[in-house]
């Protein structure tokens, strides 16, 4: 593998604790007495192998190349140039109260069709964040820049792109907050109530 590819999978450490949980959930749910309980375990410990054997078999399961973006699953690899790839975005949210961070990445197929990816640390076995950086660079060497389809930026607005760009907001740095509903919205009016009393 050269200087210029950069590759992501699972920990390893994780697959293997992944083997070790679904073992164990077998085993209860083969030496359970309870019929709901036993198929509920069972069907955890299906899902938890299943997920087990994509982290350990699909590696790496993303590689940035100088030519292109593929990502490994357990059906083979799937490949797009560089030309192909229109964005790569860091989506930041809370998930069960806790927060996560995913990149996400815009491609078109040979086929013109559209595929969005969406990874997290525990396929990736890095912060997401570090490797939408890789891949923008990856992207710029490439003579790709901006999120969207085609050229990314255009003329009209590279200014005011320029400036969210140099202020951490543009499309080098493409980060999304999003948020269930967690927190209140604290804007208040300029304008003082003339009902309240000082």
């Amino acid at each position: 593998m050269d200087e210029l590819t950069s590759t992501w999978s699972a920990p390893r450490p994780a697959v293997a604790l992944g083997v070790v949980a679904a073992t164990g959930l077998a085993a209860w749910a083969v030496g359970s007495t309870d019929p709901p309980g036993r198929l509920l375990v069972g069907l955890a410990a299906v899902a938890l192998a299943v997920a087990t054997a994509v982290g350990g078999l699909a590696r790496p399961r993303l590689a940035a190349r100088p030519d292109g973006l593929e990502l490994r699953g357990v059906r083979g690899v799937r490949r797009w140039p560089w030309t192909r790839v229109d964005a790569v975005r860091v989506v930041r949210m809370r998930r069960l109260g806790l927060p996560a961070t995913y990149v996400e990445v815009d491609a078109r197929d040979a086929d013109g069709s559209e595929t969005l990816l969406v990874l997290g640390r525990l396929e990736l076995g890095e912060d997401p964040a570090d490797v939408a950086a890789v891949l923008q660079d990856h992207r710029a060497r490439a003579g790709r820049t901006g999120t969207g389809a085609g050229s990314g930026v255009s003329t009209a607005s590279a200014e005011t792109a320029e400036r969210q760009r140099l202020a951490g907001h543009g499309p080098e740095s493409e980060v999304a907050d999003r948020d269930d509903g967690d927190e209140d919205d604290d804007d208040e009016d300029d304008e003082p109530d003339p009902d309240r009393r000082p």
